[in-house]
């Protein structure tokens, strides 16, 4: 470039001297111009005419070199048009069109620039001047071939819109409001119908890929989700067109996509580099950087999306897609090093690498799922379809058919949500919970949650499942399901809710499967199948509370295990089947308080349980912190009453906490046996789970079984009987109907004559 002024010759050297005159210097007579090319004429030479190993990235150089300090007009219209005309940037005849990805850069670049200018405090060209400057070059470029030229503007339009919040900031806040703020909104009007203009004429299938995908990252950086309607870009793009092309950047496309998380299973994790190669080859590449951009922009269109057959086809194939994505997202990971339970919390640069990647993916795809689903919540009113109520019916057989297909992506996107350590985001919650409610209503509900347990899919082999993390998160994931189905106070398929128990009470045992989560989750699916369903066996309660004994206090607390047996109580004392004249008990309800009974007396006292913080619930299975699973025990809840509810109906939201203080019990003073509310040995737990039956005992033997209870609790030590006399006038005082606490009262007060002795009288008395 040094021999440029040489090769000119006179004519052309002064041609150039006269285009460029702020090289021209006069003597101090004015006699004798300097004709010497300054380096603004070597960067306009190189843009127009480049070196063979000149790259788009050398190009944008020298343009954040030059461009701010720029103090003529006439200059940065020639610089602004000589790189509209880069062959490097954007092809020739002669040079090929860079990618997609080389190209991003100018986005980038040109928020860079405007960021530089709207800061520098040199004596350069004033803001007003650079705004409209480039405004008119990029105006008249696009006017001589809108077909050729209107995606060549798009990124440089994208990146200085990207600095308004910082040209705001100084130069609207800070200051002459009545000097700029009306000038920036009519050149923001200009530019933007501008760049609407573009976007017409660039994303078309007469492009390539690579220009289609600059233009679409050029509208979802400056798409503001929250203020603007998609279809004011896209109004004469056909929605199909532009899903299609998200679609295929996000998911499908193997250059630029998210399908960029294969490259980690490639990696060595004792490498020493790879935090780095990491943030160049994958992390920074422009659709993953930009990720939740072109998610909002993929939900804005499927939001927006009318209601018609060929709509629908589209959203199948879409959902189509991306469950195949998550499928083999899934199943690679499961064969990878990152299958493992310490994974996620692992400091290793690439498990924190990956897991950041996950967790990008999980967001990205709630936010497309929210979109869908807001569409049906909407019902799109632009269809008025809400006023015809066969098209309703049409709508929420269409959306159950989705849901089902959501529920599966977030089968497999479990074990990423699993990672994150806490309970569903709020975003998520919406999805999940507004999926299930219209998966219930489906039909395929029961097929579609027994076929996310198929062999295929995961082994419910105990030394398979306690070493895989991803499919024991994706057995969690069902767990959660059919805890919701569970739920519902009639079940429709009671063969259904038995083969669930046939498959979790597996699950939960201890001696099994080693995943504490998994075995709570099954608890808490478990006590759900006994609250509700209709078809409830005594061989099975009685199997379920064996099980709850062998894990207590080693698995579940004392709390739980008195919720869990309240729950099987209250299900088999209040609903008895009578059994022959000739059995040894008259009722169900009879044989099972007696085994109750049983498996209390040989506890010995004074046998400690493991201090432990108690819960008032089970964990539960689904996506939540925890489940409100409140009780009637007056041990838990003293001031809200739920009409003899064993587990408060879940409302699909995440729990308030609460603070176990505010669960305790409240006594009257005159009868405060112990300042002890929590059961400290394993004869009070077991005790205490038979007293808080007492509302649910037959009035035929109610003061017969409280003398059972009475008997239990005077075997015990001292200390266990004053815990438990002061948890017994608790449930008695509090609990009973007005039936029952006649009857109560005057075992207490005349039968026993409890408040006349002395703690030492009480403690002596012999049945």
């Amino acid at each position: 470039m040094s021999n440029l002024y040489d090769k000119l010759g006179p004519q052309g050297r002064a041609l150039l001297n006269q285009n460029n005159n702020n090289h021209i210097s006069q003597t101090q007579n004015h006699s004798q111009p300097d004709f010497t090319p300054q380096e603004l004429d070597f960067v306009i030479d190189e843009l127009r005419n480049p070196k063979p190993n000149t790259t788009v990235n050398k190009v944008l150089g020298y343009l954040y070199n030059y461009v701010p300090y720029i103090k003529h007009e006439r200059n940065l219209g020639i610089v602004i048009a000589s790189f509209l005309n880069s062959p490097v940037c954007f092809g020739s005849k002669t040079s090929i069109l860079p990618t997609f990805e080389e190209n991003y850069p100018i986005i980038e670049v040109f928020k860079l620039i405007t960021d530089k200018k709207l800061k520098i405090s040199k004596p350069t060209l004033s803001i007003k001047s650079y705004y409209s400057i480039i405004g008119q070059e990029l105006e008249n470029f696009v006017s001589y071939n809108p077909i050729q030229n209107s995606w060549k503007v798009l990124p440089i339009i994208c990146g200085i819109l990207l600095s308004n919040n910082l040209r705001n900031e100084i130069y609207i806040e800070q200051q002459n409001f009545f000097k700029y703020n009306w000038f920036f909104q009519n050149w923001d009007t200009k530019i933007k119908a501008l760049f609407i203009k573009c976007l017409e004429f660039s994303l078309s299938n007469i492009h390539n890929e690579n220009i289609l995908f600059l233009s679409v990252t050029s509208l979802a950086l400056i798409f503001q989700k929250d203020d603007e309607n998609i279809k004011k870009y896209t109004s004469k793009i056909n929605d199909s067109f532009m899903i299609n092309l998200l679609v295929d950047m996000i998911f499908l496309n193997p250059n630029i996509s998210t399908k960029a998380y294969q490259e980690f299973f490639k990696f060595n994790p004792n490498s020493p580099n790879n935090e780095e190669i990491i943030q160049k080859e994958i992390l920074q590449k422009p659709v993953i950087k930009h990720l939740n951009k072109f998610s909002f922009l993929l939900a804005a269109y499927l939001r927006n999306l009318k209601y018609n057959y060929k709509n629908d086809e589209l959203i199948h194939s879409f959902l189509i897609k991306v469950t195949d994505f998550n499928h083999h997202l899934s199943h690679s990971s499961s064969s990878s090093i990152f299958n493992n339970f310490t994974s996620p919390k692992d400091s290793n640069p690439l498990f924190q690498s990956f897991w950041y990647f996950m967790k990008n993916i999980l967001f990205s795809e709630i936010i497309i799922f929210q979109g869908l689903l807001t569409r049906f919540l909407s019902g799109n009113k632009s269809n008025m379809v809400w006023f015809n109520s066969r098209d309703l019916v049409v709508i929420e057989r269409e959306y159950r058919e989705i849901s089902l297909k959501i529920i599966t992506n977030l089968y497999y996107l479990n074990f990423i949500l699993l990672s994150i350590g806490q309970g569903g985001f709020d975003n998520y919650n919406f999805v999940y919970y507004l999926s299930i409610e219209l998966a219930l209503s489906s039909v395929q509900f029961d097929k579609m949650t027994m076929s996310l347990l198929n062999y295929n899919e995961v082994n419910l082999y105990p030394d398979v499942l306690n070493t895989n993390y991803i499919m024991q998160s994706k057995v969690l994931f069902v767990l959660g399901l059919w805890e919701n189905y569970l739920q519902s106070k009639n079940i429709k398929n009671e063969k259904f809710a038995k083969d669930i128990y046939n498959i979790v009470k597996d699950l939960a045992d201890d001696k099994k499967y080693s995943n504490d989560d998994l075995i709570e989750a099954s608890h808490s699916v478990l006590l759900f199948y006994f609250a509700n369903s209709s078809n409830v066996d005594l061989n099975d309660c009685i199997e379920y509370v064996n099980l709850l004994i062998k894990q207590f206090p080693k698995t579940i607390s004392a709390t739980q295990l008195c919720i869990a047996i309240e729950t099987i109580g209250k299900k088999i004392l209040s609903n008895p089947k009578p059994y022959p004249p000739n059995s040894i008990f008259t009722n169900s309800a009879d044989e099972f308080f007696q085994f109750l009974v049983d498996k209390c007396t040989p506890i010995r006292p004074g046998i400690p349980v493991k201090n432990i913080e108690e819960n008032p619930s089970f964990t539960s299975a689904q996506p939540i912190t925890e489940i409100e699973a409140n009780s009637t025990l007056n041990t838990l809840e003293q001031d809200k009453r739920l009409n003899n509810d064993i587990i408060h109906e879940n409302k699909a939201k995440k729990p308030k906490d609460k603070v176990i203080k505010d669960l305790l019990p409240k006594f009257r003073k005159e009868y405060q046996f112990s300042n002890r509310l929590i059961p400290e040995t394993a004869r009070e737990s077991a005790i205490l789970a038979l007293i808080n039956l007492i509302p649910y005992f037959p009035l035929s033997v109610f003061l017969q079984w409280i003398d059972k209870i009475w008997y239990l609790i005077l075997k015990s030590n001292e200390s266990e009987k004053n815990y438990l006399i002061g948890m017994l006038w608790k449930v008695l005082s509090d609990s009973l109907d007005l039936n029952r606490i006649e009857l109560a009262m005057k075992w207490w007060y005349e039968i026993m004559r409890i408040p006349e002795r002395s703690n030492t009288d009480i403690l002596e008395y012999k049945m």
